[in-house]
């Protein structure tokens, strides 16, 4: 499937700010630290603060070798940017040198969603600075299907989502208030299939916090179980956008592209998705 994001559009065809943002965004990806991946990002950013003042900023990829502390080019950007008051993005860019035409990661998409709905995202596709036009609410969109009430799922559907449900008084949300629970459903090699229960862990150190999908998925990752992987998780707004936090996805995403989703609210209703849909045009292991 063909999930590129945005419309194909030359370099000489962009406005003058956001020619700007493309060479800024080239530029920022020559001091990328990447000792581990060699793969050098560099991200643009054009914000306004609350009085209407426009400025723009830029990042590169950080990286560590305790890999999580690893921070990304738009992360680098954004985080500068709200730090100096400027808290609307109005657009940004992104260049991969070494494979042009990368898209954000989930986490990142997470952050852009928090301060740029709306701003329009330019994804740098070669050298020569010509790009994929979106928007930054394209990166974390709604899942398209409509809600299926209890009576009308499937056996399994009703046990997996009961079961997802009842991890939420298992989760640890002090901080957050948000519990959640998920399910994730995978088969090892040998074919056998296998359900895995997870629930949110708030940290005091928020960065350190565990999504619920995320405990799931990785008790199967340890446990041999990655092929066939559906993902059962709890949501307060089964079609709104950005239903699934991004950094989760991209957890799902090194499971492969073809995972299914199942979102759950607390009335049993659900939505059949996909990752696809949920992470259009995804950054993934075969990118690097």
């Amino acid at each position: 499937m063909n999930d590129v994001l945005g419309r194909s559009i030359k370099y000489d065809e962009l406005s003058g700010s956001e020619r700007t943002l493309v060479r800024t965004a080239m530029k920022a990806s020559k001091r990328a630290h990447c000792f581990q991946s060699n793969f050098a990002v560099g991200s643009a950013i054009l914000a306004c603060n609350n009085k209407g003042e426009v400025r723009t900023f830029h990042g590169c990829n950080v990286e560590n070798d305790f890999f999580p502390a690893t921070i990304c080019a738009e992360r680098n950007a954004v985080t500068t940017a709200v730090m100096e008051g400027y808290k609307e993005i109005l657009a940004v860019a992104l260049y991969c040198s070494k494979h042009p035409g990368g898209s954000p990661c989930g986490a990142c998409r997470q952050v852009l969603m928090q301060f740029g709905r709306g701003a329009i995202m330019l994804g740098i596709a070669d050298h020569e600075g010509n790009v994929q036009r979106a928007l930054v609410d394209d990166l974390l969109p709604a899942a398209r299907s409509p809600a299926i009430a209890p009576e009308a799922q499937t056996a399994s559907e009703r046990q997996l989502v009961k079961v997802a449900l009842s991890q939420r008084s298992k989760s640890h949300v002090p901080y957050s208030n948000n519990a959640r629970g998920a399910v994730f459903v995978a088969s090892n090699s040998n074919g056998k299939q296998r359900a895995f229960k997870g629930a949110v862990i708030d940290n005091a150190a928020y960065g350190a916090s565990v999504g619920c999908e995320s405990a799931a998925m990785t008790a199967a990752r340890l446990a041999g179980f990655i092929h066939e992987p559906t993902l059962i998780v709890t949501v307060d707004n089964i079609t709104a956008a950005n239903p699934i936090d991004g950094e989760c996805l991209q957890i799902l995403r090194e499971f492969g592209r073809d995972a299914k989703i199942i979102l759950a609210d607390k009335a049993r209703f659900l939505i059949r998705t996909t990752l696809v849909e949920l992470l259009p045009d995804s950054f993934g292991p075969e990118t690097l």
